[in-house]
């Protein structure tokens, strides 16, 4: 065997002579030699060197191979080292004992130089195999853990993947489902603009129509105050004092009402303005209101509670070009998040319509510019407030807020999609339980 690294054999043997010849034999073979006249030595000296084979005496005074065997086999640090037995009992029953001990060859004395060489060769070669095979299946099995994770991992990256490709498409749906609306309510107030503005103009002419005809009417009235008993009894009649009175009241709230839907119409024509490819000018105060107005039929008082309070704290706010749609969607989003989470307060908490009046159902609005290169968006409701667990998921869909905390269709994950990723602005989320929930939108000028 062409030796390209130095092995170290043991040899445990009483005899000087036997020791003498074979370690000889073996270091003249290239072989390190240690050599025990005992037992009890050979475990001494395992204590501090270890061999890759011993050759073990079976015969030997106060402990014997088999003892010296089972010592061996009993250490973790000794088991795994090859012993060869070296016996002049050829016995089969002797040589069984010794390999049920863990010995893996017996060699009779006296034996040729030959065979005891080509016994340890065959037992060292053993032995560096078992040991490669054994490090190779750790390998593998540590390469299969490896793998096992490295699939799971993937495994994991494209199941979230799937579900973000999901969340994109029914983020997009939605999309398209806001601009077809879009056009559907520039659409209808486009229509309905056109006749409130007749209204509105045939209004002030009635006006100005009906009070020539009452300045008239006054004026023969004191000209004749005695016109005749037919005229008497028709204006008593028709009770002309009051329609007098009333009608101007009437044509003034009819007045009143039509302005009302002009303005609305403006607004939800403000709302629905598709964005153009490129950012325009926008005045956010301007469209703060704009959904407010849009929004009063959710704020104002109803028979479970007194009107919702809005409390303005406009700041002078420089137009910033940004995509007013898609800004707009942001606004109104929150504002009937923050409608919704008052409204669920008083659900939850019982509230009667006298406990709200005592502590009203507030939002808050405040705008700013913030180092003079950001404006400052603040929304704020003193309602119940946000689970910790809700304000993480504020990047994920509507849906998976449903069923905690009601939320408008249009999801908060829009609100970031919108304000981060169209805008590259910040919208942050401040808020605690029972302490109300404030909305931060950050974007750039």
């Amino acid at each position: 065997m062409n030796q390209k690294k130095e092995y170290t054999i043991m040899i445990v043997d009483d005899q000087q002579l036997n020791l003498q010849i074979m370690s000889n034999l073996l270091k003249i073979s290239g072989f390190n030699v240690i050599v025990a006249e005992n037992g009890e030595m050979a475990l001494e000296k395992l204590k501090n060197e270890l061999p890759d084979l011993i050759l073990l005496d079976v015969l030997m005074p106060k402990m014997n191979g088999f003892e010296t065997c089972h010592c061996l086999q009993s250490s973790e640090k000794t088991k795994n080292i090859p012993v060869i037995f070296m016996t002049s009992i050829s016995e089969s029953q002797e040589k069984v004992r010794g390999l049920k001990l863990g010995a893996v060859d017996y060699i009779v004395k006296p034996f040729k130089e030959e065979e005891l060489l080509a016994r340890i060769n065959i037992h060292i070669r053993l032995k560096e195999e078992i040991q490669e095979r054994t490090k190779a299946e750790i390998e593998l099995q540590k390469a299969k853990v490896e793998l096992e994770e490295r699939v799971k991992e993937r495994t994991a990256e494209l199941s979230q993947s799937i579900a973000d490709l999901k969340e994109t498409q029914i983020q997009l749906i939605k999309s398209e489902q806001m601009s077809s609306i879009g056009e559907l309510v520039t659409g209808i107030a486009h229509e309905l603009n056109n006749p409130v503005s007749i209204v509105v103009g045939n209004i002030t002419l009635a006006e100005t129509y009906l009070q020539t005809i009452i300045n008239h009417i006054k004026l023969y009235q004191k000209q004749f105050p005695h016109p005749g008993l037919t005229i008497e009894k028709d204006a008593e009649k028709m009770d002309i004092d009051f329609l007098m009175e009333e009608l101007p009241k009437m044509l003034s709230s009819i007045k009143l009402a039509s302005d009302r839907i002009r303005e609305t119409s403006v607004s939800l024509r403000s709302f629905a303005r598709a964005d153009s490819m490129s950012k325009v000018p926008f005045d956010i105060n301007d469209a703060i209101e704009s959904n407010l107005k849009i929004l009063q039929h959710r704020l104002k008082a109803n028979n479970q509670r007194p009107e919702i309070e809005i409390v303005k704290n406009y700041g002078y706010l420089p137009k910033i070009n940004c995509y007013p749609h898609a800004l707009n969607q942001v606004l109104i989003n929150l504002l009937v998040n923050a409608i919704d989470s008052l409204e669920e307060y008083n659900y939850k908490k019982n509230r009667t319509y006298h406990e709200i009046l005592q502590n009203p159902n507030r939002i808050s609005i405040t705008t700013s510019v913030i180092q003079s290169n950001e404006v400052e968006i603040i929304i704020a409701d003193n309602g119940l407030g946000m689970l910790a667990h809700l304000k993480d998921k504020l990047s994920e869909a509507f849906e998976g807020l449903k069923s905690s905390n009601k939320r408008n269709s249009l999801g908060l994950s829009i609100n970031h999609l919108i304000v981060v990723e169209k805008h590259r602005g910040r919208l942050e989320c401040n808020s605690l339980p029972k302490q109300g929930t404030e909305f931060v939108i950050k974007l750039p000028i």
